[in-house]
Parts: structure tokens; C-alpha cells; sequence
């Protein structure tokens, strides 16, 4: 339950190899690439001197960037061509693709059979285009079978022009209302749903006058066949045999297709691979260093899986390269450590809610399992209710292993066995407090207490996350906000100053004058406002302050004001967690006083049953995200910075 320890590996190896070695990288998968050229410009890679690093120590005061790239767009375009005439599914065959496979040579093979499957198939293509264009055809002249004469005769007309029309009603209507003013023959064959079809004769002389007529009536023309005689069903029945005959030569295409499939289907989804393989490895070239005869390369690597890349480096390549590994902590880097969340089972779920606010930087500790083990406490004690709770479940569930919604799905069953639990201690089950005993409070019986427990329970969350911000603040060697900062000791020292304040007032349980406190307070404020000069002159700083003097305590002023309020509002805001445990009692109070005033058995259970989803679907929702609040703005503004970048290493999806 942390962020995953990661080494830095830089790797010196051959021009010759170079290929090889960043397809092994590629297939191991585990290498967060770092710029080369930046890490040596900026002396964070240091070679020990010796006989075997001596050209390495030589080159790498003169290298440039790589800049040679290749372009994958015409192998890409002609293999996902074939994929798509094979009907093939874009999966990687990691077997079938090592680090000495050549791509030109497979891309050669592929390109002679690819010529030769693609003119069939662009034949193919055409023929279904003619098909289509003939079906249009049969279709448009089944408008015309009333019309008993030769269709051939009426579209090859010497002095009129022939053409069929599909107009909306409206507009027929405005066609039909001008007759008299038209020099064309207006026929009206049919009507389909909101549309005209018309057959139109009008003479030729006379064409762009009725174009523009017919533009104004937004028409649309459907496309009749020429080179036929007969009527329109004559016509329809030699185009239906010419389109059996059309499908017979596409079978027949298809046929010889497939043939070749036999001798080059498994090289066409072997050649995915590879290319996909090869455009990562010039991804990992773009991040090298290039000299003479050798370039080099930097990332980072989980500590749990650098003795397998060194290892599968060296038995392939051995004493052809160098391999240089350090702590990421202790090595100096241009680039920040990336975040690999380390997390069990129960836990891993909630990186997802971790994401939505940032990654944890790799300095900081991994709040995830506190956000989830808190987040769980906090949704079941507002939405404790074991039926309920166990929709909730079945829906996570659902969610997890039907619809592969692994994150979400895993969140909701979590959150719906706490609901569980709680509903157990609330003695509720879908909303019913009268079914069984409940095992340690009924909020609505007890709301005060339930609202001093809420209290209560966000001034411990809340002292949790002052040791996290201990912690993260030791990390960072940052003595000022450790020590004298909001978040740090003086900060958690004048929150429990004066939640013991508040409490000793209304409780009276130590005989200390309130003047005590606050004298207490007041020094904790002033040790926070002079936190600066005072942690400069524990390290021995010459310079007290950072930045003018007048804008630090200007700043200081105000962060006094927020100290107060902060604390304050922050503990407070806990109350909400008791009052969505009453609320959740209340709402369901309200159906069941609705389904009594019904008066009917049947619509009194269908208003319980309303009750209930609209229960889980909207109050769980509310107190979701009334969870998501408590702890990103509560909890995290304490000690969680997240500004993590996300590992990402080059590997094959």
C-alpha cells in the first residue's frame, strides 16, 4: 500500500544494436523513458572510470538527439487494408514477435500478395457499388409501374426532358397551385410518408427556368437506368437477373481472396504486431542520444523489475552493453520519479478516486489506502442500511465482472458491504428499523449523539492527516512546514489546543482557565507567523526571508485569519456525515408515512418500493459525493499534494 520504489537504468549500447535492444525494452515493458541527451547535458549520469567505460566516457561529451525517425503511414494503411478484407481482429501475438524478427523483410512478403488481394478486392468494391447503384434503380422504377409504356422510349425523348422527382407534401402543394404557370408536364405517381414522387416531361428549350423551379422546391431527383426498353416491371426483372449475375462474379472474387488467405493470413497479423512494435521502438529512439558508434538511453524502472530487464539485456546482448543502475531517490534526474501505485485488493479500487485529484508525487506518501478505508467508514456511517447496501453490492458486482467496469465496480461493492455493516449497527434494512436490533445506536433516536460521533470522528481523520503531513514533510527535508507550518507540528498543536478549548468549556473536565488556552494559541499563531526567519536561522541560513519582508508578513497576516477558520470549518464539516445518517432515517420516514396515507396494501408497497430506489439512486449518489468532498477538501488539503506524474512505460497494449 505505497508508491512502488523506482531505480534509474541507463543503457550504453552499440549503433549496430540498437534496433534489438529497444524491441527488448519495448517487450519487457517496464522502462518510464527519460531523455538521454537531457540527463548527460545536465551531468545526472556519471560513468565510474574504467578500461571498459572508457568510449562510453569518450562519446558522451559529443552527442546529438536522434533525428532519423521513420514513417509507418503506407505499411499502416495496407495492413489494417488486409485486416479489414480478412475480416482480422487488431490482437497482438507477443510470441510470434522477437527482437531479431526483420520488418522489412515481412513487409516485402506482404507487399507482393497485397497488390494483387487489393485489385481483387477494389473489384469486389466496384461490383457492390453497381449492385447498390442498380437496387436505386429498381426502387425508384417501382414508382413507375403504373405507367403501361416503355420507360427506354420516355428517357431517351429527342425534345423533352424526362426526369422523376421526390418533393415534400408542402411543396407539392405549391407546385400544384401553379400549373398553369408551368412549361412542363407534372405527374403524380405516389405518396411515401411526407413525400411527392412526380414524374415531370418538360421541354428542353426550357430547362433552366423549370431547374430553377424545382430548386425553389427543394427537390430531389432519383436517378433512372438508360440503355433499357420496356416497362418498368420488364426493366426491374433483367436488372434483378443482372444483379444475380453481378453477385455470382463477387463470389467468385471472393473465392481467390480467400485463397491467398491460406498463404498469408498468419504473416498479416504477425506484420501488426511487429509494426506496432516498431513504432515504439522509434518512440524509444526519439528519447536517445546518438554518438558515433553508440547511443544511449535513461529511464526508470520499478525496483521489482529491473533484475529481470537486466537480465534478459544481458543474455542477449552481454558485454556489448553497459548498464548503469541507481536508487531514484538518491539519483539526481531532470525529470521527476513517476508514481506506481503498490495496493492490495481491498484497496486498489479507490486508486481511481485517488486520479480524479492527482497522482501522489513520489516523494509523498500513497494516501490510498487511508482515502479508502475512510472513504468506506464515512459512506457507510451516512448511508448505513443492509438492504440497501446490498443493492449497492449486486450493482458493484454487476459492474465489476459483466461489464468489465473494474474500478467503479470495485468502489461500489466496497462501499456497499460498509453500508452493510452499518446498516447491521443502525439495525435498518431498506429503511425498516423495526426488523431487527440494532447492534450499537438508531440515529434518530440518538441525534445528538450521532452529530458528537460525526465530530468526533472528523477530529480524528483530521489528526490522521496531520501525520501524514509529518510524514510527507520529512520526506521533503521541508523544516519549515514540518515543524512550524499550518499543516505541520505547531499547526496540529494549536488544532488540538483549541478543539481541548472548546471541549473543556462545555465539558469542564480539566480545571484550566480558558485564558490558559488561549495564551497557548496565541504563541502557536506567532510561532507559524514567524516560521520563515525562524527555520532559516535552524539551518544556518544567512538570509531570513525568501521574499520581501513586508509581502511575508502581509501574507502571514492573512494566513493567521485562515489557521482560525480553517480548523474551525474543517472539523465542523464532519457534522455532515450525522446529519446524512438522520437524513437517510428521515427520507425513508417520509415514504412510509406516504404508503399509510394510501390506504391500499399494493400502492403502499409500490410507494416503499419507489422509496427505496429513489433512496439509493439519489441519496447515494449525494453522500458519494458528500464523501468525495469530506476527503478531497477536509483530509487532503492537510497533507496531499498531488501533482505525480503517472508511470508510463513503452510497452506493447
Amino acid at each position: 500500500m505505497a508508491v512502488e520504489k523506482m531505480k534509474t537504468v541507463g543503457i550504453v549500447g552499440r549503433i549496430a544494436d540498437m534496433d534489438k535492444i529497444c524491441r527488448a525494452i519495448v517487450l519487457n515493458g517496464s522502462m518510464h523513458m527519460l531523455n538521454a541527451l537531457t540527463e548527460i547535458n545536465s551531468n545526472y549520469f556519471k560513468l565510474s572510470a574504467s578500461e571498459e567505460n572508457l568510449e562510453a566516457i569518450e562519446e558522451s561529451a559529443q552527442l546529438v538527439p536522434y533525428t532519423a525517425g521513420r514513417d509507418f503511414a503506407k505499411d499502416e494503411e495496407m495492413i489494417k487494408s488486409l485486416y479489414g478484407i480478412f475480416d482480422f481482429k487488431p490482437v497482438i501475438n507477443a510470441s510470434s514477435i522477437g527482437i531479431d524478427h526483420d520488418y522489412g523483410k515481412l513487409l516485402q512478403e506482404i507487399e507482393k500478395e497485397y497488390h494483387f488481394i487489393k485489385e481483387l478486392w477494389d473489384e469486389v468494391e466496384a461490383k457492390r457499388k453497381l449492385v447498390e447503384e442498380k437496387k436505386s434503380y429498381m426502387r425508384n422504377l417501382n414508382y413507375m409501374k403504373d405507367l403501361n409504356m416503355d420507360i427506354g422510349k420516355l428517357i431517351n425523348l429527342s425534345y423533352l426532358r424526362f426526369r422523376l422527382l421526390i418533393v415534400s407534401r408542402e411543396n407539392y402543394g405549391r407546385l400544384k397551385g401553379n400549373y398553369e404557370n408551368i412549361a412542363s408536364l407534372i405527374l403524380r405517381l405516389v405518396t411515401v410518408d411526407d413525400n411527392v414522387i412526380v414524374a415531370s416531361a418538360a421541354p428542353k428549350s426550357f430547362d433552366e427556368e423549370i431547374e430553377r423551379l424545382f430548386i425553389s422546391l427543394n427537390y430531389q431527383e432519383l436517378k433512372l437506368p438508360s440503355g433499357y426498353s420496356g416497362t418498368a416491371q420488364e426493366i426491374i426483372e433483367k436488372i434483378q437477373s443482372e444483379i444475380k449475375a453481378i453477385f455470382d462474379e463477387i463470389k467468385q472474387l471472393k473465392a481467390s481472396v480467400q485463397k491467398r488467405k491460406g498463404n498469408i493470413g498468419t504473416v498479416i497479423k504477425n506484420a501488426y504486431g511487429a509494426m506496432e512494435l516498431e513504432k515504439k521502438v522509434e518512440k524509444v529512439k526519439r528519447e536517445s542520444a546518438i554518438g558515433k558508434k553508440l547511443f544511449f538511453l535513461f529511464g526508470y524502472v520499478p525496483k521489482s523489475k529491473v533484475k529481470g530487464l537486466q537480465k534478459e539485456l544481458w543474455d542477449n546482448f552481454g558485454s556489448n552493453i553497459i548498464l548503469v543502475v541507481d536508487d531514484a531517490a538518491s539519483h539526481e534526474t531532470a525529470k521527476a520519479p513517476p508514481t506506481k501505485f503498490k495496493n492490495n485488493w481491498l484497496i486498489r479500487p479507490f486508486e481511481a478516486l485517488i486520479r480524479m485529484y492527482g497522482l501522489p508525487s513520489y516523494d509523498e506518501v500513497d494516501p490510498t489506502a487511508f482515502f479508502g478505508l475512510t472513504y468506506m467508514l464515512l459512506f457507510g456511517a451516512m448511508f448505513g442500511d443492509m438492504g440497501q447496501g446490498l443493492i449497492i453490492l449486486l450493482a458493484g458486482l454487476y459492474l465489476r465482472y459483466k461489464k468489465r467496469r473494474v474500478n467503479l465496480g470495485g468502489v461500489l461493492s466496497r462501499l456497499g458491504v460498509s453500508s452493510i455493516i452499518f446498516g447491521a449497527l443502525y439495525g435498518s434494512v431498506f429503511g425498516k428499523e423495526d426488523l431487527i436490533p440494532a447492534l450499537l445506536i438508531r440515529p434518530m433516536a440518538n441525534i445528538n449523539m450521532i452529530l458528537i460521533w460525526a465530530i468526533a470522528l472528523g477530529v480524528v481523520l483530521m489528526t490522521v492527516s496531520f501525520i501524514y503531513s509529518f510524514i510527507n514533510n520529512w520526506k521533503r527535508h521541508n523544516l519549515e512546514e514540518g515543524l512550524l507550518g499550518r499543516e505541520g507540528l505547531v499547526g496540529f498543536l494549536f488544532f488540538w489546543t483549541l478543539i481541548t478549548a472548546v471541549a473543556n468549556s462545555q465539558l469542564g473536565f480539566v480545571a484550566v482557565s480558558l485564558k490558559i488556552f488561549i495564551i497557548i494559541m496565541a504563541v502557536l499563531l506567532l510561532l507559524n507567523v514567524f516560521k520563515q526567519p525562524i527555520a532559516n536561522m535552524l539551518k544556518g541560513s544567512k538570509k531570513l526571508y525568501d521574499e520581501s519582508v513586508v509581502d511575508y508578513y502581509t501574507e502571514a497576516g492573512f494566513g493567521v485569519v485562515e489557521t482560525l477558520l480553517s480548523f474551525l470549518s474543517n472539523t465542523i464539516s464532519f457534522i455532515r456525515v450525522g446529519a446524512f445518517a438522520l437524513n437517510h432515517a428521515g427520507l425513508y420516514l417520509a415514504f412510509e408515512t406516504m404508503a399509510e396515507m394510501v390506504n391500499s396494501g399494493i400502492g403502499g408497497i409500490l410507494i416503499l418500493i419507489l422509496g427505496n430506489a429513489v433512496i439509493i439512486g439519489l441519496e447515494g449518489l449525494i453522500v458519494f459525493i458528500q464523501g468525495l468532498r469530506l476527503e478531497y477538501y477536509e483530509l487532503f488539503s492537510r497533507y496531499y499534494s498531488g501533482e505525480g506524474v503517472e508511470y508510463a512505460p513503452i510497452k506493447l497494449s
